[in-house]
Formats: structure tokens, sequence, C-alpha cells
């Protein structure tokens, strides 16, 4: 079974308190029956929206991705839904040659029913007098390589999205699959970025935290957890499912439920 991991997170551009839920890395894994426990502990946070980071499913011409559209379209029917792609949607988007029309066959129903999918776009949210700016980074697909690492710059994601304000009204949130580049996402302007595809480090060990990322690098820095640049945060998750290494040691799945709350709250 997956593990619910709170986070709790202070701004002062929050003015009252508000609940999200973020989901990633499922690769199309079932939880029970139909993902019953997810939707269930969903349900019982009771979340403003939800947010997906990416990699629902499992980019393969073989593999069914019903488990990934029934749980968004489930989700779609309570919840405002805000989904960013991982690099299996993006693969899957960008590469028809391989894929065919199969990334159309599972976002039409998602689009149908309301689900804001963000492909280097955003989304104004209102709830509670909060003012959100909800955006979604399609990371170019060579970031996600193997064995390799190429410079990235902020400039990169202006250009996609455009210049972040910094503005005392507006709260940014940007989906952004990969977290290794949560220094370039803080520069941009983010003020809380929402990540995984780390799976945790895929092996946990005490001290030393995650061991590898899926692209063979050891002991990632931004692998699970909460981390801060100044006022700027990062919620990365350790997905729900598995892909290339099928294995988790010391590495429960995780559903990430995130509070955040204005600066000067006392809190739960």
């Amino acid at each position: 079974m997956f593990r619910t991991d709170y986070y709790e997170l202070r701004s002062k551009k929050i003015k009252a308190p508000v609940k999200m839920v973020m989901l990633a890395d499922l690769h199309n894994h079932v939880f029970g029956n139909n993902n019953e426990p997810l939707l269930e502990a969903i349900e019982k946070y009771d979340p403003d929206c939800v947010c997906i980071a990416g990699d629902l499913l499992i980019g393969n011409t073989k593999e069914p991705f019903m488990p990934a559209q029934t749980l968004v379209l489930e989700l779609s029917k309570k919840y405002p839904v805000f989904y960013g792609l991982g690099n299996h949607e993006a693969r899957m988007r960008k590469e028809r040659n391989i894929y065919g029309n199969l990334y159309d066959i599972y976002m039409k129903p998602i689009l149908d029913a309301g689900v804001r999918v963000l492909i280097n776009d955003g989304k104004e949210f209102e709830v509670k007098g909060n003012h959100f700016r909800i955006y979604g980074y399609d990371l170019p697909l060579k970031y996600f390589e193997k064995f390799n690492r190429y410079e990235f710059s902020e400039n990169e994601i202006a250009e996609a999205l455009g210049v972040c304000e910094n503005s005392e009204t507006y709260y940014h949130i940007l989906l952004a699959h990969n977290p290794v580049y949560f220094k370039q996402y803080a520069k941009w302007g983010a003020d809380l970025t929402l990540s995984g595809h780390l799976h945790g480090g895929i092996i946990r060990l005490p001290i030393l935290g995650g061991v590898i990322t899926p692209q063979a690098k050891l002991f990632p820095r931004y692998c699970a957890g909460r981390y801060h640049i100044g006022e700027k945060q990062l919620v990365v998750s350790r997905g729900l499912g598995t892909h290339t290494v099928p294995i988790r040691f010391c590495n429960p799945p995780e559903l990430s439920l995130i509070r955040l709350i204005p600066e000067n709250n006392k809190g739960i």
C-alpha cells in the first residue's frame, strides 16, 4: 500500500489555508479495486484541488492506460484537476511515429471532463481568497536521457511559459516533472514546484537517502520530500508506482498531501 505524507508550507502570499493533493509516477499501478483506497484517501483529505506532476501512465504501445485515465476521470468529478506532463506522456505526445494517436486517445476524455492539462501553459485559479497561477512545464525530452546531463537555464522556462511576474497577488505553482532543475525553477519565479520522476531514489538508505535515479545518477539531491531555496519551495513525490526498476526498498509509494497556510498562521 501507499503512504500518505503531509507537507505544511507557509507563505505571505497565502491569505487562508488551502489543501492540495499531488499525484506523480503512478505508472498505471492499481491499488486495491480500481484504485479505491487511493480515491478514498484523497476524499478523506477533502482537497481544494488536485495537481498531477506527470507519469500517471507508461509510454508503451502495449501498455494499457485505462488505470491512469480512469483515476483522473474519477478525480475530475469532485475536484479541480491540473495535469502537468511527465516524460512518459510527453514522449507519447511527441513521438507519434512510434505511438501513433495513443496520446490523443488517452487525453481526449480527460480534456472533455474539464481537467486542465497544462503543456507550457498556465491557468489562474482562485480559492478561499487566494489567487494562484498554476503552470505546467513540458521539459524537453533530452533532459530525461540516461547518462546525460545537459546544461539547463531558467531562460528555457521563460521561453516556454513567459516571464513569471514577481507579484504579491499571485502564488505561482509550477508542475515540473523532473526536480533536478529546482534552482532554475526557483530562479524563474515559482513559489512552489511540484515534481516526481526520481521515484524517491528507488532504494533509500538511512542518512544517505535515495540511492539512484532513472538517469542512473547516484545519490540525487532532490529525490523525495520538501526542499527550499530562500522562500521558494519544492515538494518531490516518491511516486505511486514503479517502471524501469520495478523495486522499492525502504521507499513506500507516496500520496502527497499539501497544506498551504499564511506565514503567521500557527498551523494545525
